[in-house]
């Protein structure tokens, strides 16, 4: 009976073999639907492909069930221009691709796919995602079980995504990540466990409002790269982070006021700073940036932004503003607007029940117009500081509060 139940083992263990093997070294490229369907009479026992696998079906290729089988990619993993697959469903026993996984839909007008829902098991990508032109693909579900992409990731030319769900679990990126021209996406939700990024990061020519979504990112082992990006007004979604490898270069954000958000970023992390063409950019003087001016490493290029960073020598100006700053408690100080033209409203957060004195100082240390608020102080929560007379330039408030001081920047424009 023993002997009987070895044999039969035996002959499974053997069967399994048989139908489970590796296969195409060489790759192979799906141009039918018939080339798909009789993939496992092609190819008998084939589950993990060594090569490539280009699915390139135009209006061929209407499903992937005949792919069912496979476990493994040892390449890249490509869909192409396919017109009319509505689903990726048939990939659903698929767990590991080598090289790349991309989803190059061209050109435009050539895709159906609005998810990635099949390649639910999928865990490991070996070197890169690449998701571009597509037409209707609205979200990347699908790939949550993915934590670890090991090359780039690059997010471009997607008229209809939303959002990066789907890639909440991807702790790292081992290369460059290339997000851009993504027409819908208006912030980085999805992308909330990423902690590092080994390569460069580049932002470009997006339509985001904000970088919302990089809460746990730490670390950027190249160059930081935001450029193009008309509607983010700051930083705020990188608060996190605290290393790059390479240059900062910021420049051609037309909405862009502050670089609030990279305060946390180690200068000595940083090779070189690169900051130009943001027109409404004034702030600049946030604590990585003011420390990377104390003791430079690399060449500095700020040029061209609003007043108060306009040249090096205005941003390090401001910088130096900040030590004098203190606080008075309980009461949070506001300018509105900053910067103004001729006229701005300094606003309390509450009643204060003491005189105030307020004097403009130039950079020099000059009080160039005061003014002092006694009794009335005691109903007021608003003060209105004429400006006219004094030049374009940045300017320190200093406002005093019974016994206690702030100094805050104002910039003055034409």
């Amino acid at each position: 009976m023993n002997k009987i139940t070895l044999l039969i083992t035996a002959l499974i263990l053997n069967f399994s073999m048989a139908i489970s093997q590796s296969c195409l070294p060489e790759g192979i490229t799906f141009t039918t639907q018939e080339e798909i369907d009789n993939f496992q009479t092609d190819y008998p026992g084939c589950t993990a492909i060594e090569g490539f696998v280009t699915i390139r079906g135009y209006d061929e290729i209407t499903n992937l069930n005949g792919l069912s089988v496979l476990t493994s990619v040892g390449g890249t993993l490509e869909f192409y221009s396919c017109a009319v697959l509505t689903s990726l469903s048939g990939l659903e026993n698929l767990t590991y691709i080598g090289g790349h996984l991309e989803v190059y839909m061209w050109p435009s007008g050539t895709s159906v796919l609005t998810n990635l829902t099949g390649l639910n098991n999928l865990t490991t990508i070996g070197s890169g995602l690449n998701i571009t032109n597509t037409d209707v693909l609205s979200s990347l579900t699908g790939l949550e079980n993915v934590t670890t992409i090991g090359g780039f990731l690059q997010i471009a030319g997607n008229e209809a995504l939303t959002n990066l769900s789907g890639l909440d679990n991807v702790t790292s990126i081992g290369g460059e990540i290339w997000i851009g021209e993504n027409t819908a996406l208006t912030d980085l939700s999805g992308l909330g466990n990423l902690t590092s990024v080994g390569g460069d990061f580049e932002i470009y020519e997006s339509s985001l409002s904000s970088l919302n979504g990089l809460g746990k990112l730490n670390t950027i082992g190249g160059v930081l790269k935001i450029n193009y990006s008309d509607h983010l007004t700051d930083l705020s979604g990188l608060g996190g982070l605290h290393s790059i490898g390479g240059n900062m270069e910021i420049y051609s954000n037309e909405a862009l006021t502050s670089l609030s958000g990279l305060d946390s970023v180690a200068p000595a992390s940083i090779s070189e700073i690169y900051i130009r063409y943001n027109p409404l950019l004034s702030t600049c003087q946030v604590k990585s940036v003011c420390d990377y001016l104390a003791g430079p490493t690399g060449d500095i290029t700020i040029s061209d932004n609003a007043t108060g960073c306009n040249s090096r020598q205005e941003v390090e100006d401001a910088c130096a503003a900040l030590s004098v700053d203190d606080i008075i408690s309980g009461n949070e100080i506001t300018f509105a607007p900053n910067p103004l033209t001729d006229q701005t409203v300094l606003r309390l957060n509450q009643v204060v029940h003491e005189s105030i004195d307020i004097c403009i100082f130039n950079t020099l240390g000059v009080c160039l117009k005061s003014w002092h608020f006694g009794n009335t102080s005691a109903v007021q929560t608003q003060f209105l500081l004429d400006m006219h007379g004094i030049s374009s330039g940045i300017y320190f408030c200093r406002i005093k509060i019974g016994k206690e001081t702030i100094t805050k920047k104002i910039v003055k424009m034409n």
